[in-house]
């Protein structure tokens, strides 16, 4: 909760120094408002699936870069999945900490409320299923500790 709690204000921050800054023009706002209003209007389970898929390819990216030797290898190795979820328009909560707040200053239509019920607290629980789930307990069960117990209880019973 503490990183997730300073990912936000940290998120927040960056936002008021780009609203500050004067970066985007009326013109250059159109594109930061239009997918504030994108993500923060899909329904609560397209949101929580976008989140979980998203997070199954940010967790593969971080598996594949511990397991290179090599820069060159550890860029690949987070270079594709990080790509495949942004070119799909999948949801990362820490990610839409910035860019929903950062169109909503431009002038998005999006109310906090849309904000955090619509996507963050959806995206989250999605990001999250997929963390705990999806690649940890997989690389458990295929090379770790959770495997070996799994396979002990298999053969006690003759599985």
């Amino acid at each position: 909760m503490i990183s997730y709690g300073g990912n936000f204000v940290g998120a927040l921050a960056l936002v008021g120094l780009v609203a500050s800054s004067g970066a985007f023009d009326e013109a250059a706002a159109v594109g930061p408002c239009a997918i504030a209003e994108y993500k923060c209007h899909h329904t609560w389970l397209q949101a929580m699936t976008r989140g979980m898929l998203c997070n199954w390819l940010v967790c593969i990216a971080v598996w594949q870069a511990n397991a290179a030797n090599t820069l060159g290898g550890k860029a690949i190795g987070v270079w594709l999945p990080i790509s495949a979820f942004v070119s799909l328009g999948l949801e990362h909560c820490v990610a839409n900490m910035f860019m929903i707040p950062c169109g909503m200053s431009l002038g998005a239509n999006v109310t906090t409320y849309e904000f955090l019920v619509n996507n963050l607290i959806p995206v989250t629980i999605g990001n999250t299923i997929a963390g705990a789930t999806f690649v940890g307990t997989a690389y458990s069960l295929a090379y770790g500790g959770l495997g070996k117990r799994a396979s002990k209880a298999f053969a006690k019973y003759g599985l």
